[in-house]
Protein backbone atom coordinates (compact mmCIF):
# COMPACT_ATOMS: atom_id res chain seq x y z
CA UNK A 1 0.00 0.00 0.00
CA UNK A 2 1.37 3.49 -1.02
CA UNK A 3 3.18 5.13 1.68
CA UNK A 4 3.15 1.82 4.50
CA UNK A 5 6.09 1.16 6.17
CA UNK A 6 7.63 -2.27 5.89
CA UNK A 7 6.66 -4.20 8.65
CA UNK A 8 9.76 -4.65 11.20
CA UNK A 9 8.90 -7.40 13.58
CA UNK A 10 6.97 -10.28 14.30
CA UNK A 11 3.38 -9.86 15.42
CA UNK A 12 0.30 -12.29 15.96
CA UNK A 13 -1.42 -13.22 18.82
CA UNK A 14 0.04 -16.23 20.88
CA UNK A 15 -1.25 -19.41 21.56
CA UNK A 16 0.00 -19.55 24.96
CA UNK A 17 -1.91 -19.31 28.51
CA UNK A 18 -1.82 -15.12 29.75
CA UNK A 19 1.22 -16.27 32.17
CA UNK A 20 1.72 -12.11 32.37
CA UNK A 21 -2.09 -11.58 33.46
CA UNK A 22 -2.16 -14.29 35.97
CA UNK A 23 1.19 -12.94 37.54
CA UNK A 24 -0.73 -9.58 38.02
CA UNK A 25 -3.73 -11.36 39.33
CA UNK A 26 -1.54 -13.03 41.74
CA UNK A 27 0.68 -9.65 42.73
CA UNK A 28 -2.68 -8.11 43.55
CA UNK A 29 -3.12 -10.75 45.76
CA UNK A 30 0.00 -10.90 47.33
CA UNK A 31 -0.23 -7.31 48.15
CA UNK A 32 -3.53 -7.22 49.52
CA UNK A 33 -2.39 -10.67 51.93
CA UNK A 34 0.67 -7.90 52.59
CA UNK A 35 -1.36 -5.10 53.87
CA UNK A 36 -3.80 -7.24 55.83
CA UNK A 37 -1.15 -8.51 57.60
CA UNK A 38 0.72 -6.27 59.46
CA UNK A 39 -1.75 -4.83 61.49
CA UNK A 40 -3.37 -1.86 60.21
CA UNK A 41 -4.72 -1.95 56.77
CA UNK A 42 -5.11 1.82 56.68
CA UNK A 43 -2.00 2.94 58.22
CA UNK A 44 -0.40 -0.12 55.22
CA UNK A 45 -1.81 1.97 52.45
CA UNK A 46 -0.90 5.70 54.21
CA UNK A 47 2.84 4.20 54.37
CA UNK A 48 3.26 2.45 50.89
CA UNK A 49 0.81 4.18 48.68
CA UNK A 50 0.45 7.30 47.34
CA UNK A 51 0.12 10.25 49.37
CA UNK A 52 -0.38 13.08 47.68
CA UNK A 53 1.59 15.11 50.73
CA UNK A 54 5.15 13.06 50.50
CA UNK A 55 4.29 12.64 46.98
CA UNK A 56 4.83 16.57 46.39
CA UNK A 57 7.66 16.68 48.10
CA UNK A 58 9.24 13.83 45.89
CA UNK A 59 8.42 15.12 42.96
CA UNK A 60 9.61 18.70 43.63
CA UNK A 61 13.05 16.90 44.82
CA UNK A 62 13.08 14.96 41.49
CA UNK A 63 12.64 18.14 39.87
CA UNK A 64 15.60 19.91 41.88
CA UNK A 65 17.94 16.69 41.55
CA UNK A 66 17.49 15.89 37.26
CA UNK A 67 19.61 19.09 36.40
CA UNK A 68 21.96 19.00 39.29
CA UNK A 69 22.70 15.66 38.07
CA UNK A 70 23.02 16.51 34.35
CA UNK A 71 24.97 19.27 35.65
CA UNK A 72 27.23 16.82 37.50
CA UNK A 73 27.07 18.09 40.82
CA UNK A 74 28.55 15.85 43.55
CA UNK A 75 26.29 13.54 45.09
CA UNK A 76 23.29 14.13 42.72
CA UNK A 77 22.86 10.99 40.51
CA UNK A 78 22.87 8.77 43.92
CA UNK A 79 20.33 11.03 45.43
CA UNK A 80 18.66 10.90 41.81
CA UNK A 81 18.27 7.07 41.81
CA UNK A 82 17.04 6.73 45.32
CA UNK A 83 13.99 8.92 44.64
CA UNK A 84 13.37 7.25 41.09
CA UNK A 85 13.57 4.17 43.26
CA UNK A 86 11.10 5.43 45.92
CA UNK A 87 8.58 6.45 43.61
CA UNK A 88 8.85 3.42 41.31
CA UNK A 89 8.09 1.45 44.68
CA UNK A 90 5.32 3.59 45.49
CA UNK A 91 3.60 3.38 42.28
CA UNK A 92 3.73 -0.33 42.07
CA UNK A 93 2.33 -0.52 46.09
CA UNK A 94 0.11 2.18 44.76
CA UNK A 95 -1.07 -0.06 41.90
CA UNK A 96 -1.78 -3.28 43.01
CA UNK A 97 -3.13 -2.40 46.44
CA UNK A 98 -6.61 -3.14 47.96
CA UNK A 99 -8.56 -1.83 51.23
CA UNK A 100 -10.42 -5.33 52.28
CA UNK A 101 -11.02 -8.85 50.53
CA UNK A 102 -13.78 -7.97 48.48
CA UNK A 103 -11.96 -5.42 46.50
CA UNK A 104 -8.79 -7.35 46.58
CA UNK A 105 -11.41 -10.27 44.58
CA UNK A 106 -13.09 -7.60 42.46
CA UNK A 107 -9.58 -6.27 41.48
CA UNK A 108 -8.15 -9.65 40.48
CA UNK A 109 -11.17 -10.24 38.54
CA UNK A 110 -10.74 -7.39 36.60
CA UNK A 111 -7.33 -7.62 35.97
CA UNK A 112 -8.00 -10.60 34.37
CA UNK A 113 -10.74 -10.04 31.88
CA UNK A 114 -8.79 -6.88 30.61
CA UNK A 115 -5.25 -8.56 30.73
CA UNK A 116 -5.60 -11.79 29.12
CA UNK A 117 -6.77 -10.57 25.73
CA UNK A 118 -4.24 -7.94 25.36
CA UNK A 119 -1.32 -10.23 26.16
CA UNK A 120 -2.96 -12.92 23.73
CA UNK A 121 -2.49 -10.01 21.04
CA UNK A 122 0.28 -7.80 21.78
CA UNK A 123 2.61 -11.00 23.12
CA UNK A 124 4.14 -11.07 26.50
CA UNK A 125 7.08 -8.43 25.78
CA UNK A 126 4.73 -6.19 24.29
CA UNK A 127 2.22 -6.63 26.88
CA UNK A 128 5.25 -6.11 30.00
CA UNK A 129 6.19 -2.77 28.21
CA UNK A 130 1.96 -1.67 28.90
CA UNK A 131 1.62 -2.94 31.99
CA UNK A 132 4.96 -0.67 32.90
CA UNK A 133 3.52 2.54 30.82
CA UNK A 134 0.51 2.16 32.90
CA UNK A 135 1.95 1.67 36.24
CA UNK A 136 4.45 5.00 35.66
CA UNK A 137 2.46 7.91 33.48
CA UNK A 138 -0.93 8.37 35.12
CA UNK A 139 0.58 9.37 38.88
CA UNK A 140 1.82 12.72 37.77
CA UNK A 141 -1.32 13.16 36.59
CA UNK A 142 -2.87 12.33 40.57
CA UNK A 143 -0.76 15.19 41.43
CA UNK A 144 -2.54 17.65 38.81
CA UNK A 145 -5.62 17.01 39.63
CA UNK A 146 -5.28 17.05 43.82
CA UNK A 147 -3.37 20.48 42.90
CA UNK A 148 -6.45 21.34 41.27
CA UNK A 149 -8.84 20.18 43.77
CA UNK A 150 -6.97 20.52 46.76
CA UNK A 151 -6.86 18.25 49.48
CA UNK A 152 -4.79 15.55 50.86
CA UNK A 153 -5.40 12.07 49.40
CA UNK A 154 -4.07 8.47 49.34
CA UNK A 155 -4.85 7.08 46.16
CA UNK A 156 -4.60 3.36 45.50
CA UNK A 157 -5.98 0.65 43.58
CA UNK A 158 -5.32 -0.98 39.87
CA UNK A 159 -8.10 1.74 38.24
CA UNK A 160 -4.90 3.13 35.93
CA UNK A 161 -3.88 -0.39 35.35
CA UNK A 162 -7.18 -1.56 33.97
CA UNK A 163 -8.18 1.92 32.46
CA UNK A 164 -4.72 1.15 30.12
CA UNK A 165 -5.86 -1.79 29.39
CA UNK A 166 -9.39 -1.34 28.24
CA UNK A 167 -7.57 1.84 26.26
CA UNK A 168 -5.62 -0.94 24.40
CA UNK A 169 -9.00 -2.82 24.17
CA UNK A 170 -10.35 -0.98 21.46
CA UNK A 171 -7.54 -1.13 19.37
CA UNK A 172 -8.52 -4.27 17.86
CA UNK A 173 -11.89 -4.30 16.07
CA UNK A 174 -14.18 -7.22 17.21
CA UNK A 175 -13.20 -10.79 16.48
CA UNK A 176 -15.33 -12.52 14.44
CA UNK A 177 -16.12 -15.74 13.43
CA UNK A 178 -15.95 -17.92 10.43
CA UNK A 179 -18.57 -19.74 8.91
CA UNK A 180 -17.08 -23.13 8.31
CA UNK A 181 -20.29 -24.37 6.64
CA UNK A 182 -20.02 -22.53 3.86
CA UNK A 183 -16.11 -23.75 2.63
CA UNK A 184 -17.93 -27.57 2.91
CA UNK A 185 -20.97 -26.40 0.54
CA UNK A 186 -18.75 -23.97 -1.60
CA UNK A 187 -16.26 -27.37 -2.58
CA UNK A 188 -18.46 -30.21 -1.69
CA UNK A 189 -15.62 -31.31 0.33
CA UNK A 190 -16.64 -33.39 3.15
CA UNK A 191 -13.73 -34.06 5.09
CA UNK A 192 -12.73 -30.58 5.44
CA UNK A 193 -11.89 -30.38 9.14
CA UNK A 194 -13.06 -27.80 11.77
CA UNK A 195 -10.91 -25.30 12.54
CA UNK A 196 -8.55 -25.34 15.30
CA UNK A 197 -10.18 -23.17 18.27
CA UNK A 198 -7.71 -20.80 19.08
CA UNK A 199 -6.38 -20.94 23.15
CA UNK A 200 -6.94 -16.99 22.89
CA UNK A 201 -10.29 -17.54 22.38
CA UNK A 202 -11.24 -18.31 25.56
CA UNK A 203 -10.25 -14.92 26.72
CA UNK A 204 -12.42 -13.10 24.30
CA UNK A 205 -15.07 -10.78 25.77
CA UNK A 206 -17.43 -7.94 25.16
CA UNK A 207 -15.20 -4.72 25.93
CA UNK A 208 -18.71 -2.65 26.00
CA UNK A 209 -20.48 -4.66 28.29
CA UNK A 210 -17.20 -5.48 30.86
CA UNK A 211 -16.69 -1.58 30.32
CA UNK A 212 -20.06 -0.98 31.84
CA UNK A 213 -19.18 -3.29 34.62
CA UNK A 214 -16.10 -1.96 35.46
CA UNK A 215 -17.62 1.57 35.62
CA UNK A 216 -20.56 0.75 37.81
CA UNK A 217 -17.80 -1.56 40.15
CA UNK A 218 -15.36 1.75 40.34
CA UNK A 219 -18.08 3.66 40.98
CA UNK A 220 -19.52 1.59 44.03
CA UNK A 221 -16.38 1.61 45.26
CA UNK A 222 -15.53 4.84 45.25
CA UNK A 223 -18.94 5.83 46.74
CA UNK A 224 -18.90 3.61 49.34
CA UNK A 225 -15.18 5.62 50.28
CA UNK A 226 -16.74 8.99 49.85
CA UNK A 227 -18.91 8.17 52.81
CA UNK A 228 -16.69 5.88 54.98
CA UNK A 229 -13.44 7.49 54.59
CA UNK A 230 -12.48 10.15 52.32
CA UNK A 231 -8.70 9.92 53.06
CA UNK A 232 -8.79 7.06 50.09
CA UNK A 233 -9.19 6.85 46.85
CA UNK A 234 -9.09 4.92 43.88
CA UNK A 235 -10.24 6.98 41.07
CA UNK A 236 -9.33 10.02 39.11
CA UNK A 237 -10.72 11.71 36.23
CA UNK A 238 -7.86 13.07 34.75
CA UNK A 239 -5.27 10.37 35.80
CA UNK A 240 -8.15 7.57 34.35
CA UNK A 241 -8.38 9.70 30.36
CA UNK A 242 -4.33 10.05 30.67
CA UNK A 243 -4.16 6.24 31.41
CA UNK A 244 -6.67 5.41 28.35
CA UNK A 245 -5.09 7.75 25.80
CA UNK A 246 -1.81 5.87 27.10
CA UNK A 247 -3.26 2.22 26.36
CA UNK A 248 -4.83 3.17 23.15
CA UNK A 249 -1.85 5.45 21.74
CA UNK A 250 1.08 2.95 23.03
CA UNK A 251 -0.81 -0.06 21.37
CA UNK A 252 -1.56 2.07 18.58
CA UNK A 253 2.48 2.81 17.76
CA UNK A 254 2.69 -1.09 18.59
CA UNK A 255 0.31 -2.15 16.19
CA UNK A 256 1.85 0.26 13.76
CA UNK A 257 5.58 -0.94 13.95
CA UNK A 258 4.42 -4.49 13.20
CA UNK A 259 2.03 -3.90 10.26
CA UNK A 260 3.53 -0.53 8.73
CA UNK A 261 0.39 1.04 9.19
CA UNK A 262 -1.33 3.38 11.87
CA UNK A 263 -4.47 3.77 10.11
CA UNK A 264 -5.30 -0.03 9.99
CA UNK A 265 -3.25 -1.91 11.38
CA UNK A 266 -5.47 -3.50 13.69
CA UNK A 267 -7.44 -4.58 10.78
CA UNK A 268 -4.36 -6.15 9.21
CA UNK A 269 -3.48 -8.49 12.09
CA UNK A 270 -6.92 -9.52 11.87
CA UNK A 271 -7.10 -10.29 8.76
CA UNK A 272 -3.91 -12.32 8.40
CA UNK A 273 -5.10 -14.47 11.76
CA UNK A 274 -8.67 -15.18 9.75
CA UNK A 275 -6.64 -16.06 6.34
CA UNK A 276 -4.72 -18.48 8.51
CA UNK A 277 -7.60 -20.09 10.46
CA UNK A 278 -9.39 -20.50 6.90
CA UNK A 279 -6.50 -22.41 5.84
CA UNK A 280 -6.61 -25.31 8.40
CA UNK A 281 -10.06 -25.71 6.78
CA UNK A 282 -7.90 -27.71 4.52
CA UNK A 283 -9.23 -25.25 1.73
CA UNK A 284 -7.14 -23.49 -0.93
CA UNK A 285 -5.23 -19.62 -1.11
CA UNK A 286 -7.69 -18.41 -3.15
CA UNK A 287 -10.83 -19.99 -0.99
CA UNK A 288 -9.35 -18.61 1.98
CA UNK A 289 -8.58 -14.83 0.51
CA UNK A 290 -12.49 -15.03 -0.16
CA UNK A 291 -13.69 -16.36 2.58
CA UNK A 292 -11.52 -14.07 4.68
CA UNK A 293 -13.13 -11.20 2.39
CA UNK A 294 -16.74 -12.69 2.59
CA UNK A 295 -16.46 -12.69 6.81
CA UNK A 296 -14.89 -9.23 7.59
CA UNK A 297 -16.46 -7.12 4.04
CA UNK A 298 -13.37 -6.35 2.86
CA UNK A 299 -12.30 -6.36 -0.79
CA UNK A 300 -10.91 -9.41 -2.05
CA UNK A 301 -8.03 -8.08 -3.73
CA UNK A 302 -6.95 -6.12 -0.45
CA UNK A 303 -7.60 -9.11 1.49
CA UNK A 304 -4.82 -10.59 -0.76
CA UNK A 305 -2.44 -7.27 -0.76
CA UNK A 306 -2.14 -7.39 3.16
CA UNK A 307 -1.38 -11.39 3.20
CA UNK A 308 0.78 -11.12 1.16
CA UNK A 309 2.80 -8.29 2.48
CA UNK A 310 2.62 -9.75 5.86
CA UNK A 311 3.44 -13.20 4.78
CA UNK A 312 7.16 -14.46 6.39
CA UNK A 313 6.34 -11.86 9.25
CA UNK A 314 3.70 -12.89 11.01
CA UNK A 315 3.73 -16.70 12.14
CA UNK A 316 3.40 -18.00 8.55
CA UNK A 317 5.03 -21.41 7.31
Amino acid sequence: MTGSIAPKIKFEQKQAPPVLSFMLVLLCAIVYIQSATVGSTQQWLISHCFAIGPMKELFANLQALLPATLGGRAGAMELLIKSITEFCTVAFYATFASADKTWAMGNCYFLYVFGAGNEQRLGPPRYLLLILFSMLVPWPFVLFEAGRIGGEAVYFGPFFLLCTLLGATFVFPPEKKINTEWFKSSRGNIFATEPRAHMTDKYQFKPTFFMILFIVYEGVMWWFLAHSNPLYKTVAVIPGLAALTTGYVVVSLMVWNATGSLKDGALRLQTVRMYNDILKLDVGHDTAIKGTSMALGLPPERVKEWVIAQKGKMGFN
